[in-house]
């Protein structure tokens, strides 16, 4: 019963967890249990499946504490509920030796224990938004670091920043990058000069810069990259900094490429990465005029939509059925995705090869791994585009989280909310903080 946890030595070292994933783990493997279990109740709150699981082996073998099978039980069952699967065949197991009344104590401890989990899985099948923003009418590229570019380095900046009446860009902060500190500072100057169509109001924008030679990132160095530092192996034995990192990468590679990832959660992860599906296919597209919306369809070999996987079609289309219609190019592939959101302008629609990939393959799955292990860094990431990470900081009364979460409110008429949380950011010294407060009163 006894749960044995593996950890290769050499681990390459990125932010430091909160939480302590690896320091519960160590702890375990070492018998000192009182240490164990305080670093898996920690994560408890963060939905970590894993720390409940071996919470359950502690209490199921009496490892640093009573042995009490039915509160052993209870934190199984929780596990189940958070994700892993082999916790709900052990619960099976176990409910067919335990009587009716001692179930429903059990049923009781697991309503205790779920009352500490802050933040609950969820489904990372895609779901595409349309939000409606002031358009870029000029772009400053940002210039390549010189000892980036003789490293032959490549990599990304993810920023935020606030956009004025005027269209001004202001405030502008990265949210993440990889490598850290390489690109960041020519990012935040050339988004700094960058101009929007005044609309009168202000906005909230999630930009972000790419950076890379010779014509993109190509799949073989990610390869390179990823068996090197064994981003892989150590992501998949749950260490955070390994699970943060590799998000990195695949955010990377995945907007370097063309294709589009059709994530579908029934998928079990693979012992080993194929990045094949990054690979760039031939450029594809539309031989029809007048479509607005989202589609995967399903093509013949001479191009001919046959089948329509996913069609939501925005009401200013003219076109509300894409059967009969036809792609045009050198096919490689019999699925593509067909986006068009811009109803305003004449640009054709984006055409990319859809391929159905597990979770794993997502930059924000790894993320979210990683912030469940404790990862601060992960979590914040997260909290920029997944509420329920953003209200996990702002509980934690996190100086950055508050500060753009403050903002978003009252540039959403939640004034009084919005300035407090922009004032407990000053206090916490955030350095934006006094800015975006500057720019929004």
């Amino acid at each position: 019963m006894k749960k044995l946890w593996f950890f290769a030595a050499g681990l390459l070292v990125a932010q430091p967890a909160t939480a302590d994933w690896w320091q519960a783990l160590t702890a375990y493997e070492q018998q000192n249990y009182n240490l164990a279990q305080q670093e898996f109740e920690k994560l408890l709150p963060l939905g970590n499946k894993d720390a409940a699981f071996n919470l359950g082996a502690m209490y199921f073998n009496g490892e640093g504490v009573t042995q009490d099978r039915n509160k052993a039980l209870a934190y199984f069952m929780l596990a189940a509920e958070l994700g892993r699967a082999d916790a709900g065949n052990l619960v099976a197991q176990q409910q067919q030796n335990i009587d009716a009344q001692s179930l429903a104590a059990v049923e009781q401890q697991l309503q205790l224990l779920k009352q500490q989990v802050q933040v609950w899985p969820k489904s990372w099948e895609n779901e595409p938004a349309v939000v409606e923003r002031p358009n870029p009418i000029k772009r400053v590229p940002p210039k390549y670091p010189v000892a980036a570019a003789k490293a032959g380095q490549f990599g990304y900046v993810a920023m935020r920043f606030l956009v004025d009446e005027q269209g001004k860009v202001q405030s502008a902060d990265v949210v993440d990058a990889y490598p850290e500190g390489v690109f960041d500072r020519e990012s935040v100057r050339a988004i700094s000069r960058w101009q929007y169509e005044a609309t009168g109001s202000k906005h909230l924008f999630n930009v972000r810069l790419d950076f890379a030679m010779d014509g993109g990132v190509r799949v073989e160095k990610v390869e390179e990259l990823i068996d090197q530092h064994q981003l892989w192996q150590g992501a998949l034995m749950g260490s955070p900094q390994h699970q943060f990192l590799l998000g990195g990468v695949l955010r990377l590679v995945d907007v370097q490429s063309r294709n589009y990832l059709s994530i579908d959660d029934s998928l079990d992860i693979e012992p080993q990465l194929d990045l094949s599906v990054f690979r760039r296919t031939n450029p594809v597209k539309v031989d029809f005029d007048g479509f607005v919306g989202y589609a995967v369809v399903r093509i013949a070999d001479d191009g001919t939509i046959t089948e329509e996987l996913r069609a939501d079609f925005a009401a200013e289309s003219k076109v509300k059925s894409l059967l009969g219609l036809k792609l045009t190019g050198k096919f490689d592939h019999d699925v593509y995705q067909i986006v068009k959101n811009d109803v305003g302008h004449n640009k054709a629609p984006w055409v990319s090869a859809s391929f159905k990939v597990p979770a794993s393959y997502s930059a924000n799955f790894w993320w979210d791994q990683a912030a469940q292990n404790g990862h601060r860094g992960a979590q914040r990431i997260m909290a920029a585009y997944d509420k329920r990470w953003e209200q996990y900081l702002l509980a934690q009364q996190d100086a950055e989280v508050m500060a753009w979460v403050g903002s978003r409110l009252i540039l959403e008429g939640q004034r009084q909310q919005g300035l407090a949380l922009l004032d407990a950011a000053i206090a916490k010294s955030y350095p934006l903080a006094e800015e975006l407060k500057k720019q929004l009163m």
